[in-house]
Parts: structure tokens; sequence; C-alpha cells
């Protein structure tokens, strides 16, 4: 098996976990809102550090793709890298302050970076799933969006794994912008 299957095989699975942990997370608000209580207050106090590991993970993981296994990036690859890059530095910097005044920051970028991974995450499934297809911009120098390098599990393609991790950002700094907030 080489590098480039065995880290998609990895990620594949981390968003998996990641997809059940938010579908859960919907599940305890809807259902047993104390546990959701607990679960938020718990990502709160941990925004800063849990972000800046999903946004690092999601910066070397998209390089990886990119430099060693070869995948070339497309415009909206591109557009989501620009805003999932900036947070792991805002994220690093707030934790080694100790500031969380980046929160409604980070906040911004992951939901915007959240609707372009899905925009393009829809497109792949269309294609997929019925070959139709949603416009992509044309950039000359760039691949074509309508590659898809990677399906697993039947819906867990590249955007995906870039959905996963804003959404779960997204959710993080709610939950610090909740608590703060409330005190």
């Amino acid at each position: 098996m080489d590098l480039g299957t065995l880290f998609t095989k990895a990620i594949a699975l981390c968003t998996l976990f990641g997809n059940a942990f938010i579908l859960a997370l919907l599940l305890a608000f809807i259902i047993a809102r104390p546990i959701q209580v607990l679960i938020m207050r718990f990502a709160a106090r941990n925004a800063l550090c849990l972000g800046l590991l999903v946004s690092a993970a999601s910066t070397i993981g998209s390089l990886l793709y990119s430099e060693v296994v070869g995948f070339p990036a497309c415009i909206l690859c591109w557009t989501q890298r620009i805003f999932m890059y900036p947070l792991m530095f805002l994220f690093a910097l707030a934790l080694v302050r100790k500031e969380k005044h980046i929160i409604p920051y980070a906040f911004m970028l992951s939901v915007i970076g959240a609707l372009v991974a899905a925009y393009q995450w829809v497109k792949d499934m269309l294609l997929v799933y019925s070959h139709v297809t949603i416009p992509c911009p044309a950039v000359t120098s760039l691949p074509s969006c309508d590659k898809i390098y990677v399906l697993e599990y039947g819906y867990i393609t590249i955007p995906m794994f870039s959905l996963n991790a804003f959404v779960l950002i997204a959710i993080l700094t709610y939950a610090a912008m909740r608590i703060q907030k409330e005190a």
C-alpha cells in the first residue's frame, strides 16, 4: 500500500469519526440537552487547542496531498486553503498569547470555508451519482474541479475532509463565543 492510499484511508476514517461526532452533537442538542451542554463547555474551554489541532492537521494534509501524493489543487481547493491556512496561525498565536479575541474571526473563516467545501462536495456527489455537475470557475493554470481523486465510504472526498474540519472548527468557535457571551 503506497503512502497516498494509506494516508487517504487514515484521513477518511478520521472524517468518518468527525461526521459521527457532529451527528451525535446534533442529536444531543435535540434529545439530551445536558450532554450537549457538557460537550459545548468542553469545546469552549479547549477551543484554541482543538482548533489548532484540526487546522494544523488540515493544512498538513492538504500539503501532503498536493506536494507528496501529487494531487493538484483546483480553484475550489485553493479557495478552501485560503480560509484554512490562516486558522492554524491564528489559533497558534492565540494559544501562545492566551487570548480568545480571534474566536469570532476564526468562526467567520470556518463558516465561509465550509460553504466552499460544501459546494465542492455537492458538486462531486452529483458527478459521482448522477453524472450531472454544477459549475466550477475555470482557471487556465489549474486543473478542473471535476476530477475526483478520493472516494471513500461512498461519500468521503477531499472536499468532505475539508468540510468536516471547517464544521468542527465552527462548532468549537461557536461554543467559545457562547461561553464568552454568557460570562
